[in-house]
């Protein structure tokens, strides 16, 4: 059964049609703010148009599942854009709300930063959609998943948020009963690892195993940030794909299926580990369906996975598609799965490229896909990322696996000495990388951000895509020819 639905997934351009529709859906949506779909009618219209298409699954009805599929992302993001403009309704006032912080606080000398979510106005508690920003003075005790409720003066909102409030009154913390089990299991596990590890060391493994970057220092962030690494420290696809491909591999040995369900029990307490942000919410549903399809020997294009994602987490939150950590996951996995073969491809042919090879295609690759974002928003780029890049990342899983295995060693004298010793010295050689490129002003390029024409440069990068493909069917028909 499931090797005939990824079978028909793959092959259907009615499903592509539906999964397109609502990627561009989201993207009409949220530029026109259409917020009139919110009738249960709708939904009603867009299963009759789906059945019609399903029904007569022809590359002529593709049309009609793109339709479809569009109602259905307006319907979703009709009722997010309403939380938004209720919210809106209190800007410039002093308002009570009580909402549940969504991932971890985050805390520097300006004081606490928190997401909220599931969001009640007033005594009445009238509930909203949508999260707003909040920083208070310093506090170590509020932790995510805690329920808290704070008066002040509601701002304007940028990005995804609705609403920011700065220094707000924390008038109440709620803790649940019995807590985030697995939030406990984290905290627990990563004092383990800090009792043997130092700082900053200890903050960049434990950014790098757990997603738990708020206590790296603010020049060593701003470095990495400077020298296009960031990515490393925000725990996602490269992350979980190392830790999934143990994984598999250990519990492979007992059975296949062995091997998938405990890769995915494992996606999902790291995704409930680290929260659920967008980059680390793409990678996981990615990764179970990478491993769903190695379950039954069947292969998704690229493309066609990447679109199936993007409309699965855009139904989860539509605010996602102006989410930079969003964005920028998507390009990177993007440039990876579909510009890296073709820049292979044209280079070597059928030729397998060596590692160093290998490793200079794909980091060149994401690093094009996610240019442009970066100086969109940020307006600086380094010359040098992707000789930093090729230093860190294929150490990366070293790192990761010697961070871990100090956590679980961490009760055994001898043993966590020299275990935490040889990460310590790894981290060392990750910090002295960053702080060598992040001092090299002289490659650094400085735009004004938020410059839409940057985006021109995707015109640049399809082209080695259409040479690949080119070159791919003239070798395809001397092939058939001979």
């Amino acid at each position: 059964m499931l090797g005939f639905l990824f079978r028909y997934v793959h092959q259907s351009w009615v499903v592509v049609g539906l999964f397109f529709g609502i990627v561009i859906g989201m993207v009409v949506g949220l530029v026109f703010r259409v917020n009139y779909f919110s009738s249960p009618m709708w939904l009603g219209c867009f299963f009759m148009l789906l059945l019609f298409s399903f029904w007569q699954p022809r590359v002529a009805f593709l049309g009609i599942a793109v339709v479809s599929g569009m109602i259905l992302a307006f319907f979703r993001i009709s009722a997010e854009l309403y939380g938004e403009d209720y919210i809106r309704r209190f800007v410039d006032q002093t308002v009570l709300i009580t909402g549940t912080v969504e991932r971890d606080p985050e805390s520097d000398e300006s004081g606490t930063k928190i997401k909220l979510g599931d969001l009640k106005f007033g005594e009445e508690g009238k509930e909203s959609q949508g999260s707003i920003y909040i920083t208070v003075g310093w506090n170590s005790e509020i932790a995510r998943a805690d329920s808290i409720t704070v008066s002040g003066r509601l701002s304007a909102g940028f990005g995804t948020y609705s609403g920011y409030m700065y220094k707000p009154r924390v008038l109440e913390i709620r803790r649940p009963e019995p807590g985030d089990l697995v939030l406990l299991v984290r905290n627990w596990f990563s004092e383990r690892i800090r009792r043997l590890i130092q700082e900053p060391e200890v903050n960049l493994g434990l950014s790098y195993l757990l997603g738990m970057k708020s206590g790296l220092p603010d020049d060593l962030s701003e470095k990495l940030r400077m020298v296009g690494l960031v990515h490393i420290v925000v725990a996602s696809g490269a992350h979980l794909s190392i830790l999934v491909e143990i994984a598999r591999k250990i519990f492979g040995r007992i059975s296949r299926f062995s091997g998938l369900l405990f890769s995915i029990i494992f996606v999902m307490f790291f995704m409930a580990m680290v929260g659920f942000t967008p980059s680390i919410l793409r990678a996981g549903v990615m990764s179970i369906l990478t491993l769903l399809a190695w379950y039954v020997g069947r292969k998704f294009a690229s493309w066609r996975i990447i679109l199936i994602v993007m409309a699965f987490t855009l139904m989860i939150n539509p605010m996602f598609i102006i989410n930079l950590g969003w964005l920028l996951s998507f390009a990177s996995f993007s440039g990876i799965m579909i510009l890296g073969p073709r820049l292979t491809r044209f280079f070597y042919g059928e030729k397998k490229p060596g590692f160093i090879a290998e490793t200079i295609i794909t980091t060149v690759s994401a690093t094009l896909m996610t240019l442009p974002i970066i100086l969109y928003y940020y307006g600086m780029v380094s010359l040098i990322s992707v000789v930093a890049n090729l230093l860190i990342l294929p150490t990366l899983s070293y790192a990761m696996g010697l961070v871990f295995l100090t956590g679980v060693v961490a009760g055994i004298p001898g043993v966590r000495t020299f275990v935490s010793f040889l990460a310590t010295k790894l981290l060392d050689f990750h910090i002295m990388v960053v702080e060598f490129f992040g001092a090299q002003k002289s490659f650094i390029v400085t735009i004004d951000p938020y410059q839409p024409q940057v985006f021109l440069i995707y015109g640049l990068v399809l082209i080695p895509v259409i040479l690949g493909l080119l070159r791919r069917r003239k070798m395809k028909c001397s092939f058939m020819a001979g």
